[in-house]
């Protein structure tokens, strides 16, 4: 097997390879540095002085097998039959055929962007995963393109006057994104694409030294491969970073491989840099994250060599791992580059938005302890320590056969089967025309025995349970079990039958089945819960990122610490609203990010587990409550409330007392006072049932909850044929405003505003579509008459009245022409 490209990993077996393609191939005319550019994992020792010996040793090497696999990464550079790359793997070919008889028996190639240089997909793609699915899975970033009304170019020789107000803008939005993700700890970068050398040269120095810039001054840096200078190191190699200095002198080697590892590095802590300018560094895979504002430089016809895509790759890899987190990265773009954007991408089932810089919203807030505008001291929560509630004991004592057997007995044995052939009949068709161009029988390699299988079992049920050393214990109960137990007969390891059922599914998940339970049960040890140290401060907790939209709404409250309250659904965004108006409530915040307070517990698979409380309030210095407002929705809630309660009374020492909160929907919607403190007693009923509930393998039916009939509540202000009519997500906006009416109609002194957020969404596309359906067609089509049509003579009006006729127009002229207008309501009034 030959691994071409970046992406090809350490080589982990005898014959696997990492190569160059010069290397296979006649490396005579290539400079020197790249001649050296050779990995090799198995193959020969590789030096300046004998690289193209090596090279030839490589070939030797790889050719002596009888048939080998060729995986391509960063296949787009294969569209040309006569590049040097399909020369190579041609010659590999033709070698090992005249060798051995033998050749390449398959050839892989990956790509991010599988077109050759006329943007035309390659017809040998087998399997294609669109853009759009990586979007829509959270993969990847959200892309967007950031119009810039009336850009242009301003006419100089210097790209950093030429293209000043293309960085302007993208300066400006790097700025926001910036400040979005700062408190998280997150670095943001801007990336500048040129379109040239000299032009990268001339737009570093502006952005490096230039005050209209002032956040990228001394933070910005070139890469591309013509550069001239210097690597420096500030504070030393061993704990310094380094910087690369401008000069007339050409990069050396070492300084060359050292700023490649700076490019690598710049989204790390360490890295002074904010900004890249680069040229060629489009086409090869980066692992940069940090990329959120792109500003390219470089012309994008049908003729040219750069795809959208490619552009869109520089920032489309995700900052976190969170899931759920929206990111965006925002590509500023000249209006005519717009069309293509969404020509090309359209074709990845990705109908790009393209919205004004100035408008790109945000897709995540940071939460953050708001020292500056907060009086911390008086909403300061502080979090006792207490121990955790269970253990795990690595040994497994009194494991009995007896013990299995009876585990298994709610199960039906599994029917053994009969011998399968050895030998499976191969048969290799063209995609294309269905012929048959190869065939041959594969002999599958059954086990000798079932000792194999046992072992293999047995590491897998440590995997799953998190144990070491078991197999004194395992191994004979395992192989009783397989043997006399699991199936209708009773069999030896060494029946052909039984080996030829041990890797079936239904197998493995009954062995799993069978032991799992009863090796977590005799593992997991319940330990009383006991406060320990100090505790921790919620002033402490660290900054985290939060998705911020309509349905996940950060919301401001005035009694948290925090500058914001993030909310995951209707019942939050109530629950907040009430915590911060309730007068016996001095404090309060979302039990959130990665310091929140988690609480360990046994779920019903017996697995240990965490569970994140919903809120924390503080009624007085010495009164705290836990508070839960989740539904009904698995079978481990009677589990998490139980942990909860053995938390607060560990927690309850020296005069302080932690209570917990389980507010069924229906109790909160009923209650109409606004003390947390009644709150409290009226869900206590609830919290008791819930403790005494029993599990069983039917969920009882929920208690206090509200029947899942929204309709009554609904028909109270639509009616059901006039909801039904609705789009799906304006019956979704609707049904939040009902709930969240219906949370909040008996409380006192609460503002009804949070009841009509859900539905400013949906009326703002109402009022915008009514103005397009009955004003479109009144729009001339050339720009010329449009241009008069937007803008009548108004010196007849007094100022005042012309200035405001002049902005609706201008916002008329945006709705219709670029449907991106703004205020649709106060714009159809």
């Amino acid at each position: 097997m030959v691994l071409q490209g970046e992406a090809a990993g350490a080589a982990t077996g005898g014959t696997l390879y990492l190569t160059n393609i010069h290397r296979l191939y006649d490396t005579s005319k290539r400079e020197k540095r790249k001649e050296a550019e050779t990995y090799d994992w198995t193959g020969p020792a590789v030096s300046r002085a004998t690289a193209l010996d090596t090279g030839k040793e490589l070939r030797k090497r790889i050719t002596e097998h009888d048939r080998v696999m060729v995986l391509n990464d960063e296949a787009h550079h294969l569209w040309d039959p006569g590049s040097a790359w399909n020369e190579a793997i041609s010659y590999l070919h033709q070698e090992i055929s005249r060798k051995t008889g033998g050749g390449l028996c398959a050839q892989l190639d990956f790509s991010a962007t599988p077109k050759d240089n006329h943007g035309n997909i390659f017809q040998h793609v087998i399997c294609d995963s669109p853009l759009g699915e990586a979007v829509d899975g959270g993969i990847v970033k959200i892309p967007i393109i950031g119009r810039g009304e009336g850009l242009s170019e301003t006419p100089s020789k210097d790209a950093s006057e030429r293209f000043e107000q293309h960085l302007m803008m993208g300066y400006q939005r790097w700025l926001k994104s910036k400040e979005e993700w700062e408190k998280s700890g997150k670095k943001p970068l801007l990336f500048v694409m040129t379109e040239g050398t000299e032009a990268a040269d001339q737009i570093t120095r502006r952005l490096d030294k230039d005050s209209l810039f002032a956040e990228l001054n001394g933070r910005t840096i070139n890469l591309h491969t013509n550069l001239k200078g210097k690597i420096k190191w500030i504070g030393g190699k061993k704990k310094g970073y380094p910087i690369f200095v401008e000069s007339e002198k050409e990069i050396s080697d070492d300084d060359l491989s050292a700023l490649r590892d700076l490019s690598r590095d710049l989204d790390s802590g360490k890295s002074p840099y904010q900004c890249i300018v680069s040229v060629l560094m489009l086409r090869e895979g980066w692992d940069v994250r940090n990329v959120t504002t792109i500003v390219p430089l470089r012309p994008y016809t049908s003729k040219a060599n750069i795809l959208p895509e490619q552009t869109l790759g520089r920032g489309l890899r995700r900052m976190t791992s969170t899931a759920g987190v929206a990111e965006l990265v925002t590509v500023v773009e000249h209006n005519a580059f717009i069309s293509l954007y969404q020509q090309e991408l359209s074709q990845e089932g990705l109908p790009i938005e393209v919205v004004d810089v100035d408008r790109v919203p945000k897709s995540t807030v940071t939460i953050f302890p708001d020292k500056e505008n907060k009086d911390i001291k008086r909403l300061d929560i502080r979090l006792p320590s207490v121990s955790p509630g269970f253990t795990r004991t690595p040994k497994l004592d009194n494991l009995t056969i007896e013990d299995v057997r009876k585990e298994f007995s709610k199960y039906i044995p599994l029917p053994l089967g009969s011998k399968r052939p050895e030998e499976i009949r191969y048969e290799g068709r063209h995609l294309l025309t269905n012929e048959i161009v190869e065939k041959m029988s594969i002999r599958l390699p059954l086990l000798e025995s079932g000792i194999g299988a046992i072992s293999y079992y047995r590491e897998e049920l440590e995997h799953i349970t998190g144990l070491r050393g078991t197999h004194k214990v395992l191994a004979p109960l395992l192989e009783t079990f397989i043997t006399e137990i699991l199936f209708e007969e009773r069999v030896t390891l060494f029946d052909s039958r039984l080996l030829s059922r041990l890797a079936d599914g239904d197998v493995r998940e009954h062995i799993r089945a069978a032991f799992v339970p009863l090796i977590l049960a005799r593992t997991t040890i319940k330990e009383e819960r006991k406060p320990r140290g100090e505790g921790i401060s919620i002033t402490e907790w660290k900054p985290f990122q939060v998705s911020h939209s309509e349905n996940h709404p950060a919301i401001s409250a005035a009694h948290t610490l925090f500058n914001l309250v993030p909310c995951n659904r209707e019942f939050e965004v109530a629950m907040s609203h009430f915590l911060d108006h309730a007068p016996d409530v001095r404090a309060f915040c979302k039990n959130a990010g990665p310091q929140a307070l988690r609480i360990d517990y046994l779920s019903q698979k017996r697995s240990l587990a965490l569970y994140t409380p919903d809120f924390i309030a503080r009624l007085n210095r010495k009164e705290y409550t836990l508070i839960e407002t989740k539904g009904r929705e698995d079978r481990d809630v009677p589990l998490k409330a139980r942990a909860a309660v053995a938390w607060c009374e560990a927690a309850s020492q020296d005069g302080v007392k932690w209570s917990y909160l389980y507010i069924p929907q229906a109790v909160f919607e009923d209650i109409s006072d606004n003390k947390l403190r009644t709150l409290l007693r009226m869900c206590t009923p609830s919290l008791r049932q819930l403790l005494n509930e029993t599990i069983s393998p039917q969920l009882s039916l929920p208690f206090g909850e509200p029947e899942p009939e929204g309709t009554t509540q609904i028909s109270a202000f639509l009616s059901m044929d006039s909801l039904t009519k609705l789009p799906s997500r304006y019956q979704k906006a609707v049904e939040q405003a009902v709930t969240l009416y219906h949370f909040l109609k008996n409380k006192d002194d609460v503002s009804f505003a949070p009841v009509f957020t859900p539905l400013l969404g949906p009326v703002d596309e109402a009022a915008r579509g009514l103005i397009m359906r009955e004003l479109k067609a009144e729009v001339p089509a050339g720009r010329s008459e449009q241009h008069a049509f937007f803008h009548p003579d108004l010196t007849d009006l007094p100022t005042g009245e012309a200035n405001f006729h002049k902005r609706q127009a201008a916002n008329l002229e945006r709705t219709l022409v670029d449907q991106n207008g703004l205020m649709p309501i106060g714009l159809l009034r």
